[in-house]
């Protein structure tokens, strides 16, 4: 989302620069109107109110709403810069009654523009330091410069030096958020092979999963700080993708599962590491420290373009039936359906794999834990599901898609040979 609104962002600083162009004075339109002066305002505040937009959370109400409607909202806001620029042709005196280019309401719309700028530099400064997002980078030096180009277009006389030096400086901001959109979507890492054929269980051949490669490097870092569950972000995604597949769950849905499962556990990061590793049972003091790691995962990925559906995965994986779980205490249905799945998958996982307090159990035995858990820990209906697929052998082990991991997180140790060390 934060993508789709910079790029309205951008759409909006042409479009009305456009008009700006076409309007000014001796060019085309007359000079006794305003149309350069006012279109160019609306340019820069409609570009500040997007970057601004694209800041909040991904459980921020407008971006629901945005996210739900933006196929409308793209087509809608395309629609009235195309008719606001035939406007200006056909009739350019309406900016009569627009006259944000005259005292106060010039400096009033300037002040309201440079804060949303700064206040979108400050937000993705933040995010930056935290997840390295080239669109992050972007878009701080974007805004700090569409920010100079607005002192300077308030304060200047046309056809001056500084004039001609706030296009400049205008071009090269919109150029640079241009570059984070697009340096954001060439880092994605498609793993798409991992989910090809394999042992006869083709129908997950056309799910295609991309991720950044800042979000790689989250993988990446919170397997490296968590020595014993190295790969288990991985092999929960697999598992929670085979049981949603059971249950019949959509393409979009899946995909949400599969971004959220990948990264579920990254609040761990900021868990220490003596806990994460401590061989042998947590006492009370360092089951609170590490029941915190759901909270620290969503309040990271709700500001990095986690939606909805994946932030309830990050958030609620650790929730219980019976409403005993953690961090929320929420109960049967109020948990959502991709957390209950996700559930499944990360305890069984969890006891199949290697820890530092002891081995891997049988799988036989690990579904045994899992079915005592029905209609307390677990979702009556997900562990029927999971049953049913178990018994019937259809359950891949991620050791056979692990390479295709391995390779596209950059590392050079697959899923199974972690578990063998």
């Amino acid at each position: 989302m934060s993508a789709l609104m910079l790029a309205l962002a951008i759409l909006s600083l042409n479009g009305f620069f456009l008009i700006h162009a076409i309007s000014t004075p001796g060019f085309i339109v007359a000079d006794q109107h305003h149309l350069a002066g006012v279109s160019s305002q609306v340019a820069m505040t409609t570009c500040a109110v997007w970057i601004f937009l694209s800041t909040l959370s991904s459980d921020h109400s407008i971006i629901r709403i945005v996210s739900k409607y933006r196929r409308s909202i793209v087509v809608g806001w395309v629609t009235i810069i195309i008719l606001m620029n035939i406007a200006a042709l056909i009739y350019p005196s309406i900016s009569n009654f627009i006259r944000i280019d005259f005292t106060p309401l010039n400096y009033l719309m300037a002040f309201l523009t440079v804060f949303l700028y700064l206040w979108a530099a400050k937000r993705y400064f933040q995010q930056f330091r935290l997840v390295k997002f080239p669109l992050h980078a972007s878009i701080v030096f974007g805004s700090v410069l569409l920010t100079i180009t607005e002192c300077v277009m308030v304060t200047t006389m046309m056809w001056t030096l500084a004039w001609w030096l706030y296009h400049a400086i205008l071009a090269v901001s919109a150029l640079m958020l241009l570059f984070g959109i697009i340096a954001q979507y060439r880092s994605n890492v498609s793993i798409t092979q991992t989910f090809h054929q394999v042992d006869g269980y083709p129908s997950l051949d056309q799910l295609r999963i991309s991720i950044s490669s800042s979000m790689r490097n989250l993988i990446v870092a919170t397997e490296t700080k968590d020595e014993y569950t190295a790969g288990h972000n991985y092999r929960v995604a697999m598992y929670g993708l085979q049981l949603a597949q059971a249950m019949n769950l959509d393409s979009e849905l899946m995909r949400a599962l599969a971004r959220g499962g990948l990264i579920h556990d990254v609040g761990k990061i900021q868990i220490p590491g003596e806990i994460l590793n401590k061989p042998g049972k947590l006492d009370a003091d360092e089951r609170i420290v590490i029941e915190h790691h759901p909270v620290i995962g969503y309040e990271i990925c709700k500001y990095i373009g986690f939606m909805t559906e994946e932030l309830s995965v990050i958030r609620h994986h650790h929730e219980k039936w019976d409403g005993t779980g953690y961090p929320d205490k929420l109960k049967g249905t109020e948990i959502s359906q991709l957390a209950r799945i996700l559930a499944i998958a990360d305890v069984y996982d969890a006891l199949t794999s290697r820890r530092s307090y002891r081995e891997p159990w049988s799988q036989e035995r690990a579904l045994q834990v899992i079915v005592e858990g029905s209609g307390t820990h677990f979702d009556p209906e997900c562990v029927s599901a999971f049953v049913r697929l178990c018994n019937s052998g259809e359950l891949v082990f991620p050791e056979a898609m692990g390479h295709v991991y391995g390779r596209a997180l950059g590392t050079q140790r697959t899923a199974a040979n972690r578990l063998a060390n």
